[in-house]
């Protein structure tokens, strides 16, 4: 008996410090990037993307839909050194496709927001176009992988934006 105990010991502390990487290495992420990652489980319609918020630090939630093709969902989350994010999605069930919507707003950003949209062009997963106009920031980029997904971005003012946008049509015999 005490041998299976202690070899339970003994697997939990080799496990234990990989589990913690992969949370040291995803804890890690910038704090847009990470924002994105949370807007690509709303906007691809993941049933447990509130579920994964909340796992992340967000206060997240499923709001009241005004249809029963359409799923809403709201939260917020304080990043630290660049202040507070609100999301709003929805994911809209079509006859033949689904849509998927993800905005963040930052406002008011207490830290470097330029480097919070740079590190959303810096992580390669989309591309597009750029532009600076008075010393405002702006994306327009599409999934470099997957051109269903177009993603918005802006660093202007003084508040970091991002809407994402994912079209996807249905599977064969899918409701």
């Amino acid at each position: 008996m005490r041998a299976g105990l202690a070899l339970i010991v003994a697997l939990t502390a080799c496990v234990t410090p990989v589990v913690a990487q992969g949370k040291v290495k995803r804890g890690g992420e910038p704090p847009a990037v990470a924002a994105l990652h949370v807007c690509e489980k709303f906007a691809g319609g993941d049933v447990l993307a509130v579920e994964a918020a909340t796992a992340l630090g967000w206060d997240a939630y499923v709001q009241n839909a005004e249809s029963p093709y359409v799923q809403s969902f709201g939260g917020s989350r304080e990043f630290p050194n660049l202040g507070r994010a609100d999301l709003f999605s929805l994911y809209e069930t079509y006859p033949e496709t689904t849509f998927g919507y993800c905005r963040v707003d930052m406002i008011d950003v207490s830290g470097d927001g330029l480097a919070a949209f740079q590190s959303i062009l810096d992580l390669g997963s989309y591309v597009g176009d750029t532009t600076i106009q008075d010393d405002n920031h702006y994306a327009s980029l599409t999934g470099k992988d997957d051109p269903s997904r177009q993603l918005l971005a802006h660093w202007a003012g003084g508040s970091f934006v991002m809407q994402l946008s994912i079209n996807h049509p249905k599977a064969e015999g899918v409701k």
